[in-house]
């Protein structure tokens, strides 16, 4: 009896060691997505930097896929953390503050002189405040986010570059850009609420939802429908300008 009682107890500690290794190595998932995403941030960087700039912008677009799935995927597996929380603000300054910036920068903003490197490093600044102030009230934060995420600003800029990468070059371009560059840096260090879909506005409670946009976005970003990405962040602007302007909606 004792043998047996030793062999159960024995097995037990296995089966729970065996559980503890399998939640670690799902744990590792969503963080690889993560890193994921600083990747491509990365190789958007270097890109820009050679001059290559509609690849740059698409490894953007695919490091804010990456984004995408990795918070969905740690809450299906029940594996959140800290540590994936400033991991995913890590990579996000990289991907939507850092690449973006660059890109611009070399594509128009350098033509300012001193002027444009300023203007791409405010952009830059003002997404990395913007997350330092996400990790802090990033629980306050389920229905709106405050201040534009910074992943739609470095993906508004990038769909903009779409749409004009290819236009005439003129002083009105270089103008636009700039402004629009400012504009969106102060958007993300603002109090305006954008909506975080996580409400059921839209009964968007179910997961498959949540799947089908992902498939969407890879869908437009691979057909280069850079219009229909255009009109997708118009109608975002325009919930946050309607959250705005309805009491009801900002409690």
């Amino acid at each position: 009896m004792v043998l047996v009682k030793r062999i159960k107890k024995r097995n037990f500690h296995s089966r729970r060691k065996r559980r503890i290794a399998l939640r670690k190595g799902l744990s590792l998932l969503p963080n690889l997505f993560t890193l994921g995403n600083a990747f491509f941030g990365f190789c958007s960087i270097v890109l820009a930097a050679k001059g290559e700039f509609f690849p740059a912008a698409y490894f953007i677009f695919m490091g804010a896929l990456m984004d995408a799935l990795d918070g969905r995927l740690a809450r299906l597996m029940g594996v959140t953390s800290d540590i994936g929380v400033q991991l995913d603000s890590l990579s996000d300054s990289v991907s939507f503050c850092l690449a973006p910036a660059v890109l611009m920068y070399f594509w128009q903003l350098k033509k300012l002189g001193v002027i444009g490197l300023v203007i791409a490093a405010l952009f830059l600044l003002a997404g990395l405040l913007r997350l330092a102030r996400f990790n802090v009230i990033h629980e306050q934060q389920t229905i709106f986010f405050i201040g534009l995420p910074t992943t739609i600003a470095g993906c508004f800029l990038m769909t903009v570059f779409l749409n004009l990468g290819r236009s005439e070059h003129n002083d009105w371009l270089l103008f636009f850009l700039a402004a629009l560059t400012l504009i969106l840096a102060g958007l993300m260090i603002s109090s305006v609420r954008f909506p975080t879909f996580k409400q059921k506005l839209f009964n968007l409670n179910k997961n498959w939802y949540v799947v089908a946009f992902v498939v969407l976005f890879a869908f437009i970003a691979v057909m280069q429908l850079h219009q229909v990405l255009l009109l997708l962040f118009f109608l975002y602007f325009s919930s946050a300008l309607f959250v705005k302007i309805n009491p009801k909606l900002k409690k």
